[in-house]
């Protein structure tokens, strides 16, 4: 079974988000202090009753993970050698709270000198930009160490969060037709639920326990459709994958889509998005419009394929214990998800 992790918040943003993410994953994982008690709506309640929402402690190694994978960022961009700052999705003047009991020991003293106070309730109130930073690098190290996948229902969130999961190994021209590697989007359409408000939480779980065998198949078919493309560096082998996962993804979604009865057709129009690291081999095939890797490839009824940022290298990209990092949005962006989020990148790497 596939699990995810929300990130970067304790408490879901949106009650809606969470239903649609249970139609895809087993349970959705969150992080949540063992001294901190979420502020949860009803329907959260039940669903986490119900053993589907999952509040997770963190371990010792995960925090260290983390810890030494933001130290190392931020000595970087404190360095007087480079000119590296801080990314511009992450510069506010804003503060936010974080728990202590997230930060190594060996972090926490450089969080408490750059903390604006000490709220009431033992939170530390650091700038947005140095909390956001470590939350990402925190979801990243907790996700790879227990298998989940990363899920977002927020575009700014899930860019920022593929950057610091990417190690920031992405060009400075976010637009290259000339790169040898690119992140992309697999966007499947017409698949989950845009409205959501008139559907009790209790409806969408007795849909789960009745349709567990079409959950699962999609969720496979997916995965092994995101390991093909990623893996593929071979013009004539993509062929091949188009020619026979694309049809199993297309199925498997059909027949998932179709067992929605609850919901009419014309309500299901939201994107479920993965982003994955492509050579130019798949970006060769002859459906591809004048060879431009940025234009959007339909390699199937309901998947949408777009580049949405060159890589300065494909061997950089981490293989062991790779993430996937998930949005599900109802954001506009179904005509074109990787041109939507092309351009939330240009902004975010070069503002």
């Amino acid at each position: 079974m596939t699990h995810a992790l929300y990130y970067p918040t304790i408490e879901f943003r949106d009650v809606n988000s969470l239903k649609r993410a249970l139609l895809c994953w087993e349970r959705v994982f969150r992080i949540v202090p063992s001294t901190y008690v979420p502020n949860d709506c009803p329907e959260v309640a039940v669903a986490k009753q119900e053993g589907l929402v999952v509040d997770l402690l963190l371990d010792a190694n995960e925090k260290r993970v983390a810890a030494h994978q933001f130290l190392d960022l931020y000595h970087r961009l404190d360095s007087p050698d480079n000119r590296l700052v801080w990314p511009a999705g992450l510069s506010t003047e804003t503060y936010t709270r974080i728990n202590p009991e997230k930060i190594d020991a060996k972090l926490l003293p450089l969080f408490e000198q750059l903390s604006q106070r000490l709220t009431a309730d033992g939170f530390l109130e650091v700038s947005s930009e140095l909390a956001g930073g470590y939350m990402f690098y925190l979801a990243n190290a907790v996700a790879a160490s227990r298998s989940l996948d990363l899920l977002s229902d927020s575009a700014d969130y899930w860019t920022v969060g593929t950057f610091f999961a990417s190690a920031a190994n992405f060009t400075d021209a976010v637009y290259s037709e000339t790169a040898e590697a690119y992140l992309a989007t697999l966007a499947v359409e017409d698949l989950l639920p845009r409205d959501f408000d008139e559907v009790p939480i209790e409806k969408v779980l007795r849909f789960r326990a009745e349709h567990d065998q079409e959950r699962v198949l999609f969720q496979e078919a997916l995965k092994e459709l995101r390991q093909q493309v990623s893996r593929c560096n071979s013009k004539q082998h993509a062929q091949y994958i188009v020619v026979d996962f694309v049809k199993h993804v297309e199925r498997a979604r059909d027949q998932y889509r179709d067992s929605m009865g609850f919901l009419r057709k014309t309500d299901i129009n939201t994107l479920l998005t993965v982003g994955l690291p492509v050579g130019m081999g798949f970006l060769s095939l002859p459906t591809v419009p004048a060879g431009d890797p940025y234009s959007a490839l339909r390699i199937g009824a309901g998947l949408l394929f777009g580049v949405v940022s060159s890589l300065a290298s494909r061997s950089l990209i981490p293989k062991e214990r790779s993430v996937s990092s998930y949005l599900v949005s109802t954001e506009a962006m179904a005509s074109g998800p990787g041109y939507a989020l092309h351009r939330k990148f240009e902004d975010f790497i070069n503002d």
